[in-house]
């Protein structure tokens, strides 16, 4: 199923607060989650620069989560 098609299933049943429902779905999906997934979303997310979320430790806990920008863009490190 895509995201489009889940959200708005989660939209019909009331499941989704009002606001932004991207942000929303992966509130629901971190909160549902085992200590294990979230722990893997948080790493996931921090370590890419936020271009990638996975709720698979097994793969993320022992490796350094690359980033990895959609095609067309370029990842920069900026300086303070």
């Amino acid at each position: 199923m895509c995201l489009r098609m889940f959200t708005q299933e989660l939209e019909q049943k009331g499941e989704l607060a009002d606001g932004d429902p991207l942000n929303n779905f992966f509130k629901k999906i971190f909160s549902q989650g085992d200590e294990a997934q979230q722990r893997a979303m948080m790493k996931s997310y921090q370590e890419s620069n936020g271009t990638v979320l996975s709720t698979n430790w097994a793969e993320v806990g022992s490796k350094k989560v690359e980033c990895t920008p959609p095609d067309g863009m370029e990842a920069r490190k900026w300086e303070m």
